[in-house]
């Protein structure tokens, strides 16, 4: 991470170079290749170094950028951008904006918004793309950004800030991430399971007490749990936060769609005054 220099960030964008002959798809930096890949006839030539730059002085128009993150690494090319702090629940989470194209296929082109802590990363609708570089997808890119703007994390600090205060149910967050289909993909029963791993681990450190069946039940593999018997509550914000630690290391469009995810628990979850009320 770097403090935010634009004229250091176009020096090193403008660097990159990106052509298309015939079936092959050559990237360089600073004039030397980095890349080469085979591709098809549907596959669209983008100009990162163009949108990089363009979109760099949209943001800067409308946030306090402080720091970034360039990463050009093979047929990758990535750029974060940190901006101002918000807090939420006692917890400090900044602005950020993510930008991942790829010139040899690995990748689609996504560029995504969310709030950043020191342990995980939400992204929201606000902003919001995943394309395939096929052709389309230098227009679907341009409209991504389209109203981009102060109030572009409005909705998600929102949403996220609903969950403080409120406890929700453990079967509940386990229908959230399961899902109510009678055939659950493997993927979300691992999941669950980092989540109680999770969860477990916090348990230890006092931040969530849990009774020696509750412990055992957590520990039982997610697709041979088979109804929660003995079940408790869970403060929301800290299940937010367990669960979207997860995935810290994911790409943002997988971000995104585990915050979606998450977030179902809104619906379920109660007013921690309402539990204490009931002597729960």
């Amino acid at each position: 991470m770097r403090t935010y220099n634009k004229e250091e960030i176009f020096q090193k964008i403008d660097k990159i170079s990106i052509e298309k002959i015939e079936d092959q798809v050559i990237t360089k930096y600073d004039n030397k290749v980095i890349k080469i890949a085979n591709v098809s006839s549907r596959y669209e030539i983008f100009d990162i170094v163009k949108y990089l730059k363009d979109k760099i002085e949209i943001i800067e128009n409308n946030f306090n950028i402080t720091h970034y993150i360039l990463s050009i690494k093979g047929g990758q090319q990535s750029l974060q951008l940190i901006s101002d702090e918000v807090q939420i629940g006692g917890v400090n989470f900044r602005k950020c904006f993510y930008i991942l194209n790829s010139t040899d296929k690995s990748r689609r082109l996504n560029f995504n918004s969310g709030l950043q802590s020191d342990k995980f990363y939400s992204i929201g609708k606000a902003v919001s793309m995943c394309k395939k570089h096929l052709k389309g997808v230098t227009k679907a890119a341009e409209d991504a950004s389209v109203g981009l703007n102060g109030e572009t994390f409005d909705e998600q600090i929102e949403l996220i800030s609903s969950l403080v205060g409120h406890r929700i149910k453990f079967s509940k967050i386990r229908e959230v991430v399961l899902g109510n289909n009678e055939n659950t993909p493997d993927i979300n029963h691992r999941k669950f399971d980092a989540f109680k791993n999770s969860v477990r681990y916090e348990s230890h450190y006092k931040k969530i007490d849990l009774t020696e069946s509750q412990r055992r039940m957590l520990l039982t593999q997610s697709d041979r749990l088979n109804e929660i018997v003995d079940d408790f509550y869970l403060d929301a914000f800290l299940t937010f936060q367990i669960y979207m630690t997860i995935f810290n290391k994911q790409d943002s469009h997988i971000i995104k769609k585990e915050t979606e995810r998450i977030m179902g628990i809104t619906q379920w979850a109660v007013r921690n005054s309402i539990l204490e009320s009931l002597g729960i």
